[in-house]
């Protein structure tokens, strides 16, 4: 029996240059939902008029930080594995979208701390707090290309997905 259903969210990273428009817009939904506009400028000759495309998302994360990522994404799925349920985060985007400052966070401040280290902490908390002693095993895995990143493995090989651990 699944505990929770998937849920699908969004985040959406800052602009570097302040002077730049955002190309998006973010709307609640009447279903607690939230759907992300981008307002595509048009380009090229044959491409004269502009373009705008919407996804819908449980929720949109614009302007939050680690922590609130980790609260409303995180923490649920840890919870639930922590009753013996099996749960999965999985971050996807293209190439320089911010996925591994969301998982893994910043190195300057420990606030940055992306959602791995967060989990990690909130299951020793609880094996701590519940007087439990556990085996744990984790696994850290990229997928580019259609091969396999172990990148708890030194020397990085790259491997067919089904010859990963």
């Amino acid at each position: 029996m699944v505990k929770n259903p998937i849920k699908v969210y969004g985040r959406v990273k800052p602009v570097l240059n302040k002077n730049q428009a955002e190309e998006y817009e973010i709307h609640d939904t009447a279903d607690d939902f939230q759907t992300l506009n981008f307002n595509l400028k048009p380009h090229g000759f044959f491409n004269a008029k502009p373009e705008s495309l919407s996804f819908r998302f449980q929720k949109v994360f614009n302007t939050s930080n680690q922590e609130e990522v980790f609260s409303i994404v995180a923490k649920p799925v840890v919870d639930s594995v922590l009753q013996g349920y099996n749960g999965t985060i999985f971050a996807y985007g293209q190439t320089g979208s911010g996925k591994t400052y969301s998982m893994t966070g910043g190195l300057s401040r420990y606030e940055d701390r992306g959602v791995i280290p967060r989990t990690i902490q909130h299951i020793f908390k609880h094996f701590l707090e519940a007087g439990l002693t556990h085996s744990t095993f984790i696994s850290y895995l990229e997928i580019y290309n259609e091969c396999g990143y172990d990148l708890l493995n030194p020397n990085h090989k790259v491997s067919k997905l089904d010859d990963l651990p």
